[in-house]
């Protein structure tokens, strides 16, 4: 798989500032991590995904994240959009997996070396962990980095007769990464600035505390709540923390 494609253009207008935005789960708060695993995978439509496994310090936990980092074949695989206004900007995804590049190997993830290796991973047909080949960015692994992180509660959804996901009333808990930083707590838009301390960070905790939830449940009033149906999550993971075994 190639990674050239994730080149970013000179003409993207750079979205890249320090902003306070709005199973087992974390509560929101700041966790220092170390990678376990960094691999390229891509969806049956050809959009190009980055897949993290990242240890929580002096724990057990581990935090799986998927970021997708360009769009489908449909759309040119492209790791950036274009506004109504015909801007550029680059795909949330991103945005998030450059800055996780920058901040554990100085380098931009177009520069990053892919490697073929051997690991583990969940097989949905077989319902086992099977080994499988990847495409390894291994400069990221073993590498540390802090990250904000969000509570998020949503909907679950199922897919109705017609093959579409809907919302369900039952209500979905999982984690979010909302902000990356250095190990020492600087941002990466305050070590491309050269700030003397490392700020961001302590307002990022003063704005979220551990019991803030990113709250995007929609109430039902029409549920297709069927038995017959299967439950899917939104996501490939009930949650993107589990306990490592």
């Amino acid at each position: 798989m190639s990674i050239q494609g994730l080149a970013i253009d000179s003409d993207i207008e750079s979205t890249n500032t320090d902003t306070l935005g709005g199973s087992f789960v974390k509560s929101t708060g700041l966790y220092p991590v170390v990678v376990d695993t960094a691999y390229l995978g891509k969806s049956q439509g050809g959009a190009m995904s980055l897949n993290l496994a990242l240890k929580v310090a002096n724990e057990r936990t581990i935090i799986r994240q998927t970021l997708w980092v360009t769009s489908g074949d449909a759309k040119g695989n492209k790791n950036y959009y274009t506004t109504k206004d015909n801007k550029k900007r680059l795909l949330p995804g991103m945005i998030q997996a450059d800055q996780i590049a920058m901040i554990l190997t100085g380098k931009n993830m177009a520069s990053l070396t892919v490697e073929k290796k051997t690991i583990k991973l969940w097989d949905y047909t077989a319902q086992a962990e099977k080994p499988t080949e990847v495409d390894a960015l291994t400069e990221m692994i073993g590498q540390s980095m802090l990250i904000g992180v969000h509570k998020v509660r949503t909907n679950k959804v199922k897919k109705d007769s017609n093959g579409k996901y809907v919302n369900q009333t039952e209500e979905r808990l999982f984690n979010e990464i909302d902000k990356l930083f250095y190990p020492d707590g600087f941002s990466v838009t305050e070590k491309a600035a050269e700030a003397e301390q490392p700020l961001f960070h302590k307002k990022w905790d003063e704005e979220y505390s551990e019991d803030y939830v990113n709250d995007r449940y929609k109430e039902v009033t029409d549920t297709t709540d069927d038995d017959s149906l299967p439950n899917t999550d939104s996501t490939s993971t009930d949650s993107l923390f589990t306990e490592d075994e």
